[in-house]
């Protein structure tokens, strides 16, 4: 994707054409487009392999790929049946192997991941880590497919849990709200497209749409696998490197268009039934990874409103009684913070003026040496903990090698620690104001806008 005049672009970083170390983090590449890395780990009594996929946000094909990673946890050509797979599953120690659907900047990132356990606690020496591994290879390689579709009933049962998240979207006004909300911010950018896609295109499918959608994702999509554990790691790589072997691959070579500016403020109301209202604000930020001001920014969000001692929550909900909530997030993979609140229909003006009172008090460098402490000390928490989990310690190391930062979470907390209020003040003078989006309730005629 090429960029407009107006912004910049970073791309995924293809760290190394062989081996990276980070601590106990190895990478290597294993295809055209595909890394293997091995997190050794003692921590945890199980075994993790992820192998995530990430392609282009793409309006015509998100609800044809978003369908694909839970019809392949379902079945294979060697258990074709639902029911004959799980009870592969329970044999390996009541392994599981789940399928999601995110997005990470403008891609899409289908992930299938196994959890075992590790094999230092199975009987007999055996390596379900490697059992795990086989079964996850079928599963992606050797899916149960007939006359080039997949079977219409994993294809059915997954079409109505993909219709229910839709609708469950739409059930949780604040996710509601904040769907839409990146809808007008980013109306012309991939980032706006929801992940799950329509109701309208998920009840066009077919399972032959989504086994074709499976098979370009195999050929195109940039993939990462992530083994974390303490079990025997390399029979897993090779056993990934021989699938792979077979694939004849065109990844692609995309990258996440990063707006520095806003040049407009937009500013949209939509009104539904609702019993509160929900403002939501969004700033382009001119800071977004691989840029080391990410730092100063993440700390400037939080003192905004990331904790429960921050500007937003004591001045704007505390003292004010404007929101029934009111916080800030910042995503450095794309550039954009933004302030989520909940407010009386009556209060929404008041809440708008005062959250925008808070920013600019923050550019006037009005913060205090408690805001700063207490703050980082938060962040830095946060941080450390993120990989008390194996599935945090799989998605902090798979953010790493993504950004190519090769950051640990104890380096990270360092840097927050580092930030000064002079660099604070910096980036909150970087944000510009780009849409005010509200959701509020419906007129008293019952008309909606």
């Amino acid at each position: 994707m090429c960029c407009c005049d107006s912004g910049m672009s970073i791309t995924f970083q293809n760290i190394t054409k062989g081996v990276l170390i980070l601590e106990n983090l190895k990478r290597v590449q294993i295809a055209d487009g595909v890394h293997f890395n091995t997190i050794y780990d003692e921590r945890f009594k199980t075994s993790r392999i992820a192998v995530t996929f990430l392609v282009d946000m793409d309006k015509d094909k998100v609800s044809a790929n978003a369908i694909v990673p839970n019809i392949l946890t379902r079945s294979c050509r060697e258990y074709p049946t639902f029911r004959e797979f799980n009870r592969k599953l329970d044999w390996l120690y009541g392994t599981s192997i789940v399928g999601v659907n995110g997005k990470m900047g403008d891609f899409q990132a289908l992930t299938l991941y196994g959890v075992c356990l590790d094999d230092r606690y199975s009987l007999d020496g055996e390596s379900v880590n490697s059992e795990m591994a086989k079964l996850l290879c079928s599963a992606i390689f050797d899916p149960d497919v007939t006359h080039g579709a997949f079977s219409e009933e994993n294809f059915k049962q997954e079409q109505r849990q993909l219709l229910d998240a839709i609708d469950a979207q739409f059930n949780s006004k604040r996710a509601y709200s904040l769907k839409r909300f990146f809808e007008v911010m980013c109306a012309n950018e991939k980032y706006g497209i929801n992940k799950y896609g329509t109701k309208e295109q998920v009840l066009s499918l077919s399972s032959q749409d989504a086994y074709n959608a499976y098979c370009e994702i195999i050929k195109t999509a940039k993939v990462e696998i992530m083994c974390l554990g303490s079990s025997d790691s390399d029979s897993v790589c090779e056993l990934f490197k021989e699938k792979f072997s077979s694939v004849e691959r065109t990844p692609i070579d995309g990258d996440t268009l990063i707006i520095p500016k806003a040049d407009s403020v937009k500013e949209k109301t939509d009104k539904l039934a609702v019993a509160q209202s929900k403002l939501i604000i969004g700033f382009r930020t001119d800071c977004a990874h691989p840029d080391d001001e990410v730092y100063s920014m993440k700390l400037a969000s939080a003192i905004l409103g990331g904790t429960a001692h921050s500007k937003l929550f004591n001045n704007v909900r505390e003292k004010l009684s404007l929101c029934y909530y009111c916080s800030s997030a910042y995503d450095a993979n794309k550039g954009i913070l933004y302030i989520e609140s909940g407010v009386q229909k009556e209060n929404i003006e008041k809440a708008k003026e005062a959250i925008l009172s808070e920013v600019e008090e923050m550019k006037k460098g009005n913060i205090t040496d408690e805001e700063m402490t207490s703050t980082k000390l938060s962040l830095k928490n946060s941080y450390l903990t993120s990989v008390d989990s194996s599935g945090g310690t799989q998605a902090w190391y798979l953010a790493q090698v993504l950004i190519g930062k090769q950051i640990t979470p104890q380096q990270q907390a360092e840097i927050i620690e580092a930030v000064t209020k002079e660099q604070v003040v910096a980036a909150a003078n970087k944000l510009t104001l780009d849409t005010v989006y509200v959701l509020t309730s419906q007129d008293a005629e019952g008309e909606s806008e």
